[in-house]
């Protein structure tokens, strides 16, 4: 350890233990807490580091972490994600879907009806759509407080004769736990396509959390605005098969749209911070072309803010349409196939 220095390898110590740490009591942890047994395991690994930094060498601590960090890493990798957890009653349905052709059945999209953040009245229901049918989609991005540059985001699709359904990727909550950035990154909580209803997914947090939400079109042909609608589809049933862990950096809610429009799309969405931040996504996807607007980004989120036709359209069956300043279409049969 001769080539670095004292505050070199002081340095890979802190780091070291600053992953270890939270690993130990974090990874695979639930609603319930932290484990004193966790609290424990930390403390005796920290404990080998700072000894073998006093009694021996700071070459030796280094050693002993690294033999630590390994260990630690391989138990991590011993936690498997699950569909049988006791889930938060909103997440009690995982979305999935049928594919015949240019038509798609989608099962337990949510349609709740809320109070407040914690009363409502559950529901799902199934509806089937025509590709064909397709007209646009829908980029939703909801900052909230707490953490600089911290929003969900989201994407819903449009359908001729005034249908519209929404995808939220989220973390599966399991009953009585709450999200943390930290607990994303140590394997804490299983990942979710809840498809829903834009009466649920928009209005809980436009008119109950009041936080500001932004709703813009996107500009794609209609052909990729097909493809990216099922190769979300493919993702939701693909998860439905086979669990996986969310993370906060490399599969979130927009981490996770990237790879979408990515994979459909002739547009390369360079790493970038605002992918990491997505309160600034949108103004990632206005340099990029994707938001169909003609006016300053300044302009665009203040005419896509849709805060105020939310809470004027509260619980109203042409919720979409009014939050979108627009009138319904004549189209009787839309209704033949769901909402």
């Amino acid at each position: 350890m001769r080539f670095l220095s004292l505050a070199g390898q002081f340095a890979l110590l802190a780091i070291g233990l600053a992953w270890l740490v939270p690993a130990v009591l974090l990874t695979g942890g639930g609603a319930q807490g932290i484990s004193w047994w966790r609290y424990g395991v930390a403390g005796v690994l920290v404990l080998a580091v700072v000894l073998a930094w006093h009694l021996g060498s700071r070459g030796l601590a280094l050693g002993v972490l690294a033999v630590l960090f390994v260990g630690v890493f391989v138990w991590t990798r011993t936690v498997q994600p699950s569909h049988t957890r006791d889930w938060a009653p909103d997440l009690v349905l995982a979305s999935h879907a049928e594919v015949q052709g240019s038509r798609v059945t989608l099962h337990d999209i949510r349609n709740f009806r809320y109070r407040s953040t914690t009363d409502w009245d559950a529901a799902w229901y199934s509806a089937t759509y025509d590709t064909r049918d397709l007209v646009r989609a829908w980029f939703i991005v909801e900052p909230f407080s707490g953490f600089e540059g911290a929003a969900h985001t989201m994407v819903s699709f449009e359908f001729s004769g005034d249908r519209f359904v929404a995808f939220s990727v989220e973390i599966r909550r399991e009953r009585g736990e709450t999200y943390s950035v930290l607990g994303g990154l140590f394997r804490q909580y299983e990942i979710i396509y809840v498809a829903g209803d834009e009466r649920d997914l928009i209005q809980l947090r436009s008119n109950h959390r009041r936080d500001d939400v932004y709703l813009y079109p996107v500009r794609a042909s209609q052909e990729r605005t097909v493809a990216f609608f099922l190769d979300m589809v493919q993702r939701m049933n693909g998860l439905q098969a086979q669990p996986e862990f969310y993370n906060s950096i490399t599969s979130n809610c927009t981490t996770n749209l990237v790879r979408h429009l990515e994979k459909v799309s002739e547009t390369n969405v360079p790493y970038d911070h605002r992918t990491l931040l997505p309160a600034y996504s949108d103004e990632l996807a206005f340099a990029l072309g994707l938001i169909d607007s003609d006016v300053s980004l300044a302009e665009t989120r203040e005419r896509h803010r849709i805060n105020t036709l939310a809470l004027a359209a509260q619980d109203r069956d042409d919720f979409s349409l009014r939050i979108r300043g627009r009138a319904p279409t004549a189209n009787p049969a839309a209704a033949a196939s769901g909402p």
